[in-house]
């Protein structure tokens, strides 16, 4: 009996910590998770203004491979002035998340690097550079990427040097964008 209470007093003790410690994780999420929603909707909103300056950003989804995918409509005087996508691909240490604006011509207005903090530091994360981003400005679907050379009438954009994978990572987010805002209705509906 002794070699039993001697197992069952801190199997239970243990049990206890845990139990208060997942309670406790789980209240403070409870009472958090509105505040980090609010402080991420205004990230979003500023980045939304940087890249595309709106009286209002009207969210909306369309259908692709099934699912449903938002983005924004850039609305001025219930005049679309373009599209805000946030798309994201596979860097070299992992995900990378864009915000791209697309204007009703199809172009890139803008290109916003949201995450990439998984990528190498000095390499990777220097896609946060707008000599890199700005690359994107003004170009039309099918955007390749160049170690060299890239002569801005071709839809080339030069990679980062030594960070090619996430410069590619870059280039498919702004290019899904792109797909994406050839896909969606270029006019406001009397409705919104």
């Amino acid at each position: 009996m002794k070699n039993t209470f001697k197992f069952l007093y801190p199997t239970l003790i243990l049990a206890t910590i845990c139990l208060v410690v997942s309670l406790s994780l789980s209240s403070t999420n409870a009472i958090t998770k509105k505040r980090i929603e609010k402080i991420e909707s205004s990230k979003t909103q500023k980045a939304m203004s940087r890249v595309l300056d709106a009286d209002d950003y009207i969210e909306d989804t369309i259908k692709e491979d099934g699912k449903n995918v938002n983005y924004f409509k850039a609305v001025n005087e219930k005049k679309v002035e373009g599209y805000i996508f946030i798309t994201s691909s596979n860097g070299y240490g992992g995900e990378v998340k864009v915000m791209t604006a697309v204007l009703p011509d199809k172009t890139v207005k803008a290109v916003e690097i949201l995450d990439v903090s998984n990528e190498t530091p000095g390499l990777g994360q220097n896609a946060t550079n707008e000599k890199f981003y700005g690359q994107f400005k003004g170009k039309s679907g099918g955007v390749t990427v160049v170690k060299t050379g890239a002569d801005g009438k071709n839809n080339e954009i030069n990679a980062i040097t030594g960070a090619t994978i996430t410069s590619r990572a870059v280039t498919k987010a702004v290019n899904e964008a792109l797909e994406l805002c050839g896909k969606i209705k270029t006019e406001v509906s009397d409705n919104e």
